[in-house]
């Protein structure tokens, strides 16, 4: 279990690269990065469902346990989250690209592609960065997942509820810094508030919160019986957990509001 935790850990670290400061954005950019970090946590909740669809489906035997693992995934949860053949643009990720186009790449009077983003190519920025998120939720999906066959009614439900917590907490911290971001626009806050770790007292108290809640469920829901990754009931507690996604989302702020707005 160590060698896994070590290895979302690196997974997350690689993400976490400091961009470069540009000037304030404008509207337009700004309405496009918000745009694009909304998208970004409906991709997390997405992809985390139907993950979670395939492993229920997997424990009642409907599928094998092999589609729910990735990058590739199989089956209907390649689908789900890839492509569909039979519902094109309906997967998680093609949802995701569509969301950044539409607010960020069109008529340069309605919408403007911030420079920070893949040098102001947003259409490149709309590939690019759902392969980054991508890469972020996948690096989480073994450990929160580790007993497939053999779990027990309780080691499931510790699993799913600890999936569930986790979204949930993903959708929290992006609104947290989503409004510190909105509050230094409007000068309520002093500029360089909203970089992670936010110096808001509001903000903090917004994360520190949702942080709670989270790790309140995730202990909730492995109450009974925890997860068996490489040992008896070695599943990291809802305060390991919750400080991992922390640092991810916290890492991935200034590359979204990358325009010189925290």
């Amino acid at each position: 279990m160590k060698g896994l935790r070590i290895a979302v850990i690196v997974a997350v670290g690689t993400l976490l690269v400091a961009p470069r400061v540009y000037a304030q954005a404008n509207d337009a950019e700004f309405k496009c990065e918000k745009a694009t970090n909304k998208a970004g946590v409906k991709f997390v909740g997405s992809k985390s469902k139907c993950v979670q669809k395939c492993l229920t489906n997997a424990w009642k035997g409907v599928n094998p346990f092999t589609d729910c693992d990735p990058p590739n995934y199989g089956g209907t949860t390649a689908a789900c989250i890839i492509t569909d053949p039979l519902k094109p643009g309906k997967s998680a990720e093609e949802k995701f690209t569509a969301a950044i186009l539409k607010a960020c790449v069109g008529d340069p009077l309605k919408v403007d592609c911030p420079e920070c983003y893949s040098g102001g190519d947003c259409t490149t920025e709309s590939t690019d960065r759902v392969q980054n998120i991508e890469g972020q939720v996948d690096s989480f999906v073994p450990g929160v997942g580790c007993e497939q066959a053999g779990a027990t009614k309780d080691e499931q439900k510790c699993e799913q509820g600890t999936a569930k917590a986790l979204t949930k907490q993903v959708a929290t911290l992006n609104k947290c810094y989503d409004k510190c971001v909105a509050n230094v626009r409007k000068a309520l806050i002093p500029a360089g508030s909203c970089n992670p770790p936010s110096s808001d007292p509001a903000t903090q108290t917004c994360v520190s919160n949702g942080d709670t809640k989270t790790i309140a469920s995730i202990d909730k829901a492995c109450l009974i019986d925890p997860a068996d990754c490489s040992a008896p009931n070695d599943y990291p507690d809802g305060a390991a957990w919750t400080n991992l996604v922390d640092s991810a989302i916290t890492g991935n702020v200034p590359s979204t509001y990358c325009e010189g707005d925290l």
